[in-house]
């Protein structure tokens, strides 16, 4: 009996000792290339799509997670930034971006990074009491054209961007230029809470926000582009998840 009961507790230690050595980022919907972004810094993360997840299990399982990523996908909804579809083009995903201003909340309260990718830079300030173009080309003036997005929105296109010298991004990619892929056509326009502009296309389009008090306030980045999708071919963007891993992990 005493064996047993010895034996009981090494495996009760055991569980509880993996279960806190765990390590767990939330996002709302995952895909591959957001996984293999995150596993080439750390192949035992384990990524939890609360979209699969009851809302009543989001409380819960938030409480388990160390950062938080917002990818990219459909348009977020106009009346999360308070306007109407004014030229009806959006199209949205309701119980996503209910999904994602949950998150994005949840992590604010617990001041955990979070990163957001194209559709998740928008959500990151959107979230925050930011606003958005809702066309770039039916809102957005400039004597500069810039291509955002493939008009058969079937392949990215690709630009330059510069990025502030001030900014925890630039340390981050270690260059004030990047060529990037896009495949968007709205934008941030006016930026949430304490999120300020840190690089630019050409057209003088938003293409990354930070949080403007500094990384060490509140780790918070979101880029226009997909880094997720060009780090195997440029390795210069295995840097932005690098950091953000580092901030979730310590």
């Amino acid at each position: 009996m005493k064996k047993l009961i010895a034996l009981h507790l090494v495996l009760i230690a055991t569980f509880y000792t993996y279960s806190q050595s765990v390590r767990t980022l939330a996002t709302a919907t995952t895909n591959q290339n957001i996984i293999d972004y995150v596993h080439s810094i750390d192949s035992t993360i384990i990524v939890i799509d609360f979209l699969q997840l009851k809302k009543s299990k989001w409380k819960s399982t938030f409480n388990t997670v160390s950062g938080l990523i917002l990818s990219g996908g459909k348009d977020v909804g106009p009346k999360n930034y308070g306007v109407k579809d004014t030229f009806n083009l959006c199209i949205t995903d309701p119980k996503r971006d209910e999904v994602e201003l949950f998150l994005l909340k949840s992590a604010l309260n617990d001041s955990l990074p979070i990163l957001g990718i194209c559709r998740g830079h928008q959500m990151t300030n959107v979230g925050q009491g930011g606003a958005l173009y809702q066309d770039i080309p039916l809102q957005h003036k400039s004597d500069i054209k810039v291509i955002h997005r493939d008009s058969l929105q079937e392949n990215y296109v690709y630009h330059d961007i510069e990025l502030d010298t001030t900014s925890a991004l630039f340390e981050i990619y270690g260059t004030k230029h990047l060529n990037v892929n896009s495949f968007h056509h709205q934008a941030v326009i006016k930026e949430g809470g304490s999120m300020k502009t840190v690089a630019r296309a050409a057209d003088g389009i938003c293409e990354a926000t930070e949080w403007g008090k500094g990384l060490d306030d509140r780790w918070i980045i979101g880029v226009q582009f997909h880094p997720e999708r060009q780090f195997m071919t440029e390795s210069i963007h295995t840097n932005l998840i690098k950091a953000y891993i580092e901030a979730c992990f310590p």
